[in-house]
C-alpha cells in the first residue's frame, strides 16, 4: 500500500511491539522495516499532527497532500488565535545553517501569502524528534550570533533559526520538540 494513501486512511497508531504502523479501526498494517528514511518523514508529520489535534488546533496536512509541492510547509495548523505554519524533521542527519536557510526560504513565500490575507498571528514552527539527534551544538567561526543573553541556547543551529526573528516581525518563529516513541532507529538505512 502507498504510504502517503495509507497515513490519510484514519488515525496514526505506532505499534512497537509488532514494529508495525497500523491505523485505528483499518486491517491494513505496514511493517517498520518496510519504511524509507524518506517514508518515516510522512509518518512523523501524521504523527505531529495527531499530536496538535489533541491539542485542539485544526490541521491540514500540507506535506501529505501535496509532497515536495508543499512549498515548505509540512502542516497548518490553526486555532481561534493563530496560524501556525510547520515544517517538520525526523532525521539522522544534523541541520546546520545551509538547511536551515533553506527551511525558511522554501517556506519564505507561502509565509508572506498567507501574512497579506490573515487578520490571526502567525507562527512558523520547525518540529523536530530529538533535537540532540537533529541540531549540532557546533559553534561556526564565520558566523556570530546577535541574540541577546537571554535567550542563548545550547544549541547554535537552532538558535540561528530562531535570531531571525530578529530580522523581521511579521511571522514569529518557534522551536519545538515533539518525540515519536517508536523503534524506527533500529531500522535507519
Amino acid at each position: 500500500m502507498e504510504i502517503r494513501k495509507f497515513l490519510k486512511s484514519g488515525k496514526l497508531i505506532l505499534n512497537n511491539l509488532e514494529n508495525k504502523i497500523e491505523i485505528a479501526n483499518k486491517p491494513a498494517t505496514i511493517d517498520f522495516y518496510k519504511i524509507s528514511p524518506w517514508e518515516w518523514g510522512l509518518v512523523y508529520e501524521k504523527y505531529v499532527g495527531q499530536h496538535l489535534e489533541n491539542e485542539g488546533y485544526k490541521v491540514k496536512y500540507n506535506g501529505l497532500e501535496l509532497g515536495f509541492l508543499d512549498k515548505g510547509i509540512d502542516l497548518i495548523a490553526e486555532n481561534e488565535n493563530c496560524i501556525n505554519f510547520i515544517q517538520c524533521k525526523f532525521s539522522k542527519y544534523k541541520i546546520g545553517k545551509s538547511k536551515i536557510n533553506w527551511i525558511l526560504y522554501k517556506a519564505s513565500n507561502e509565509l508572506y501569502e498567507h501574512y497579506k490575507s490573515s487578520e490571526k498571528k502567525l507562527i512558523f514552527t520547525l518540529i523536530m524528534n530529538n533535537i540532540q539527534t537533529n541540531i549540532s551544538k557546533n559553534t561556526s567561526k564565520k558566523y556570530k550570533l546577535t541574540f541577546t543573553e537571554s535567550s542563548k541556547i545550547k544549541y547554535f543551529w537552532l538558535q540561528y533559526f530562531l535570531d531571525h526573528n530578529h530580522v523581521q516581525d511579521k511571522v514569529k518563529l518557534e522551536f519545538r520538540e515533539i518525540f515519536m516513541n517508536n523503534n524506527y532507529s533500529q531500522h535507519r538505512v
